[in-house]
């Protein structure tokens, strides 16, 4: 990436949380979507995975990115009365995130000259930005041999609806899933084994889905 690309994807909270002595693998999470606007339970949703990951999977959450779409992506959402312009959600996501000491806004999806042409998915943006972190110098040494790790967070609507297959492209990665409702014809089952049975579909690799009171994540 660019020294312009670089500014994309801001890394100050970042270095200043790898400064915990936890051994512990460090996590970042990644959420990407339209955010017209954005609201109180998408900064919920890192607090729910972040509580679970630190507790259940024995991990140190660094860092939350939230990545917002690109304007040819809001463009066929239909349903949507009123747009909000790319240059307003940007600013409240940043008034949203600014006080915040690990979750912060990357642009690099909706401003990187990379990608102006198309419509780009967001297991597209989850490998190319981690693979900008892993070869970042400043975070190779903050991480003082530690691993790293970038996990997808996600409410369950992402795996409930047929046209989002985005999730069969991040197999190497873990996935935060936070339950937020199922369609009317699936609203009696149990979101976990929804998950489960959607997550077999997707997969070669049996996933087991753990168990959390809001948030559930594929077992790598």
């Amino acid at each position: 990436m660019s020294l312009q690309e670089n500014k994309l994807i801001p890394i100050d909270k970042l270095l200043k949380n790898f400064e915990n002595e936890s051994l512990k693998p460090q996590v970042i999470l990644l959420t990407c979507g339209s955010y017209i606007p954005i609201h109180n339970f998408h900064i919920e949703i890192f607090e729910i995975a972040k509580e679970y990951l630190e507790k259940e999977k024995n991990y140190k959450v660094v860092l939350g990115y939230i990545s917002p779409s690109q304007e040819t992506y809001i463009i066929q959402k239909k349903y949507l009365k009123e747009k909000i312009s790319l240059t307003d959600r940007i600013e409240m996501i940043k008034l949203v995130t600014n006080e915040s000491s690990w979750i912060d806004i990357t642009t690099w999806e909706v401003l990187s000259p990379k990608n102006n042409k198309e419509v780009i998915s967001y297991h597209h943006v989850v490998k190319e930005i981690f693979k900008y972190l892993k070869k970042n110098e400043q975070i190779k040494q903050s991480l003082k041999e530690r691993q790293l790790k970038l996990i997808y967070l996600c409410g369950l609507d992402q795996v409930s609806k047929k046209e989002r297959t985005g999730l069969k492209h991040l197999e190497k990665f873990e996935i935060a899933i936070i339950e937020r409702y199922l369609n009317d014809k699936n609203e009696d089952k149990d979101w976990k084994d929804y998950c489960k049975e959607k997550f077999k579909e997707m997969y070669k690799e049996d996933k087991v889905i753990l168990n959390g009171k809001k948030c559930a994540i594929p077992k790598l």
